[in-house]
């Protein structure tokens, strides 16, 4: 099974179960900016401990459910990995956090077309948001690339008074400055 094939398996299983989801991370980015490739599948949840039990049975063998929860410091939720049997590809399930920022993302979520099927996903605002939450959390150097490539492909469309009041909230108003700068004006 390829990654793409995972992806759209989780998002059936999640869309069949009802619930409540976000395809987030790179795949997003790759949504709204420069595709590249990826070996995982991020997706913040509003899950109940038996609806992950549910999301395991429904997705079937060819998942395998990690025991051992994370956590994740940039937004302190709890976060579940699914792998692959066949260890190449892995989905990491972030529960819904109390943070404002993933709230408020998670509400403002839209569904856009992956694939053939439709699936929620955060705006382009939001993308550029956490990308650089992560980036300035050390997570690693792809975020801040990620949101270089919703930025210039998405451009004049995005809501700046809205990313800029995030950004200052979190702090990464000067690197999503710096970011801004590096795109040649087109």
């Amino acid at each position: 099974m390829t990654g793409e094939q995972a992806t759209l398996a989780v998002i059936d299983a999640l869309e069949e179960l009802g619930i409540p989801y976000m395809l987030t991370g790179s795949l997003a980015s790759n949504l709204y900016g420069i595709v590249r490739s990826t070996h995982d599948a991020d997706f913040v949840l509003q899950i109940e401990a038996r609806q992950l039990a549910e999301l395991k049975d429904a997705l079937g063998r060819d998942y395998v459910l990690d025991p051992q929860v994370s956590f994740e410091t940039v937004t302190g939720t709890t976060r579940h990995i699914l792998k692959l049997r066949d260890g190449r590809f892995t989905v990491e399930l972030f529960q819904l956090a109390d943070d404002p920022h993933d709230q408020a993302r998670f509400r403002r979520r839209v569904r856009k077309r992956v694939d053939d099927r439709l699936a929620s996903v955060p705006t382009p605002e939001d993308v550029i948001i956490q990308k650089l939450r992560w980036a300035r959390g050390g997570r690693h150097g792809q975020d801040a690339a990620d949101a270089r490539g919703v930025i210039a492909v998405q451009a004049d469309k995005l809501d700046w008074a809205y990313i800029n009041g995030w950004c200052d909230r979190h702090g990464t108003r000067a690197l999503l400055d710096d970011v801004r700068a590096s795109i040649p004006a087109g």
